[in-house]
């Protein structure tokens, strides 16, 4: 009978985002398996499962389209699994990899999340298609619509100023330029996001992340194996997953401005990792930042800052690579790109942080533990994942 065991990440697999590459979704796969493999020390033959993980099967057009990936992945002839949760794809991929090992009924996961959004005529149209078919359909509301009446509610909720998302996304889209992967590195001003044209007031186009293609793998390991090739091993400290209702219209969180089910995430992520005060507990975070006020509320949910106080810890410098708890160094999904389920990014480059191994990205203090953090559905789901050292 299996039991429960501790499980740690072997290593992690990179490849540049771009918002047109030329590789197919199999290549993509075959790079960054292939990556964490040899980073690992590690064959094919050493997996024992596979966990991939995608947007909807309608980005890519084909049913299942994760079956494209078997071969390139390395994963024929071993159990094969498919996880898709949107945007919080990119931390519930490695939540379902990580609780595969601890449940004892395998030793080593190869995680790989991917999109090929250059494969997709209009991902607006199809976002309206998750919507209630007889209520809101038909208004023709898309992600960046419900972004702006999401946005409008944080800001009024908590007096946060645009100038503090301008802030942001000059702070990610600079630390982007240390960051060999990412797609939109730039040196930039407030004042250029500010006067950047409004996609949905108060949401402008430089405080939205970019349009990309991109894989990330991470392979998850129990503890006793992970020893036997790591003398500095990181484990997986805690995860957690929050949901609200399966219509954005049907909320149980009438305010807009609170994300209720990501504060649960982390919740329960910190309870699993001992965590009573991540502000001081936490080294490092990446959090899912597909736009500067998603971020910010993300931030807050995670305990980084006081609730409210995301706009003030911006300003202050506090999120800075050289802060007091840097936020997304990596540049982010706004820096380095948004393929939306290889938005597990954010996870990969909590590891490389914590085993210094982040490059030009890495952060001017010791990092024992990070947070990672998956946004997704349509508006109502988040998971979280808690890795470091002892």
């Amino acid at each position: 009978m299996s039991k429960k065991q501790r499980v740690g990440v072997a290593s992690v697999g990179m490849m540049p985002f771009n918002r047109v590459l030329e590789d197919t979704a199999e290549e993509m796969a075959y790079k960054v398996a292939k990556d964490a493999l040899d980073k690992a020390g590690l064959r094919r033959d050493d997996i024992d499962a596979w966990v991939v993980g995608s947007a909807v099967d309608a980005f890519a057009g084909v049913n299942e389209s994760d079956k494209f990936l078997v071969a390139g992945a390395g994963g024929a002839g071993k159990p094969w699994f498919r996880n898709a949760t949107s945007g919080s794809t990119a931390v519930s991929t490695p939540d379902l990899a990580y609780s595969m090992v601890a449940s004892g009924q395998v030793d080593v996961v190869m995680c790989i999340c991917y999109e090929k959004m250059s494969d997709n005529e209009n991902s607006q149209k199809v976002f309206n298609y998750v919507y209630d078919p007889a209520w809101v359909r038909p208004v023709g509301l898309n992600v960046p619509l419900q972004c702006g009446i999401e946005a409008r509610a944080f800001l009024h909720r908590y007096g946060i100023e645009e100038e503090e998302m301008a802030m942001l996304s000059v702070q990610s889209l600079g630390n982007a330029l240390g960051n060999p992967y990412a797609q939109r590195g730039k040196e930039i001003t407030v004042e250029d996001v500010l006067e950047s044209p409004y996609i949905s007031w108060p949401v402008k186009v430089l405080d939205t992340s970019p349009v990309s293609d991109g894989a990330r793998a991470a392979i998850f390991i129990s503890e006793d194996k992970l020893k036997e090739i790591d003398d500095d091993p990181v484990y997986v400290k805690g995860i957690g997953r929050g949901a609200d209702s399966y219509w954005f219209m049907g909320r149980r969180n009438n305010d807009l401005g609170r994300l209720d089910y990501a504060y649960l995430g982390a919740d329960q992520a910190y309870e699993m990792a001992g965590i009573k005060n991540p502000a001081t507990e936490i080294h490092v975070a990446e959090v899912y930042d597909p736009f500067t006020y998603k971020a910010m509320q993300h931030m807050e949910a995670a305990g980084l800052c006081p609730e409210g106080g995301a706009g003030k810890f911006i300003r202050e410098g506090h999120a800075a690579r050289d802060g007091k708890l840097p936020v997304t160094p990596s540049g982010g999904l706004l820096g380095e790109g948004n393929p939306i389920g290889a938005g597990m990014s954010r996870m990969t480059w909590t590891w490389l942080q914590v085993k210094g191994q982040a490059g030009d990205c890495q952060v001017d203090r010791d990092v024992d533990t990070a947070i990672s953090t998956g946004w997704g559905g349509m508006y109502q789901y988040n998971a979280t994942m808690v890795i470091g050292r002892d």
